[in-house]
């Protein structure tokens, strides 16, 4: 699933490219829905694209196209619309002066999101999400402190976008190994120091993801808009890994809430104390 770097490599890639330009169009393709009324930003033109959390906003005068990747969700810009294109579900036509875009919104398994919003529903939109790891204005004390809203364990806490936006699967299991936490630790166990570590690894991780341009793993799914894929598979420094890096023990493969989660159980130690039968009656 496209995290916070994949989201911003896009984003950050269409304000370059489609900023000023007209959408002379909005179409759904057969058998998909767009959320809201597609007509409202016929002709208008595109006066600023921006991230919140994973979501990507199109922005107009008066509404917002929302973009959202979930699980298998990409955005493409081409000179013209190409046959061969696969699992096209929305297609938005652009003209800026003689030169004619085409951005297509594909998704393979129909999880992701196209909806045209207004502006009330772009605040309610905003207002859904924590703060961001890479948010320079975030501090240790006031991460620790949403981290500790709910009476869960670590990665679910990172993964929950209420909580922490932006990180995903992989940058929170990237970043729990560089901080030294086991992702069950309970986050009514996580101190100060152990907030810091994390909050520090978080901000690397995905820095460094945005730098590589995304991650594209072996289904290929993610790329950006030119279709190309990201390079932050090559450092991963856990994530599907055998052997732990530091230490080279056999790296432990678990599933948190149906999500594949890698850790070293030599690196990331569980704190004494913990009892996982006990942690399991909290949900």
């Amino acid at each position: 699933m496209p995290e916070l770097p994949e989201v911003h490599t896009i984003t950050s890639d269409l304000k370059k490219t489609v900023l000023g330009f007209n959408i002379v169009s909005l179409n759904a393709q057969a058998g998909y829905k767009i959320s809201g009324e597609p007509s409202l930003v016929k002709d208008s033109e595109i006066r600023d694209i921006r991230r919140v959390a994973k979501n990507i906003l199109v922005e107009t005068d008066e509404y917002t196209v929302l973009i959202h990747l979930a699980m298998t969700g990409r955005v493409l810009l081409l000179d013209k619309q190409e046959k061969g294109t696969n699992w096209v579900r929305a297609v938005f036509y652009l003209q800026k002066n003689a030169i004619n875009k085409v951005m297509v919104f594909s998704d393979m398994r129909m999880f992701g999101k196209v909806a045209v919003l207004d502006k009330s529903e772009v605040e309610k939109l905003t207002q859904k999400y924590g703060p961001e790891p890479i948010n320079t204005d975030l501090d240790t004390k006031t991460f620790l402190e949403v981290l500790k809203q709910k009476n869960t364990i670590i990665k679910n806490a990172l993964l929950d976008q209420s909580i922490v936006a932006g990180l995903g699967n992989i940058y929170a299991t990237e970043a729990l190994f560089l901080s030294g936490i086991h992702p069950e630790t309970p986050t009514k166990d996580i101190d100060y120091q152990s907030a810091e570590k994390l909050l520090t690894a978080a901000r690397s991780v995905l820095n460094e993801g945005i730098e590589k341009r995304g991650s594209t793993l072996p289904d290929k799914m993610y790329v950006d808009i030119f279709g190309r894929p990201g390079k932050y598979q090559e450092s991963f420094k856990i994530y599907m890994k055998s052997k732990c890096p530091t230490c080279f023990s056999e790296v432990q493969h678990i599933k948190i809430q149906g999500r594949g989660t890698y850790f070293c159980p030599e690196c990331q130690q569980k704190k004494t104390g913990y009892n996982p039968s006990a942690q399991k009656e909290l949900f």
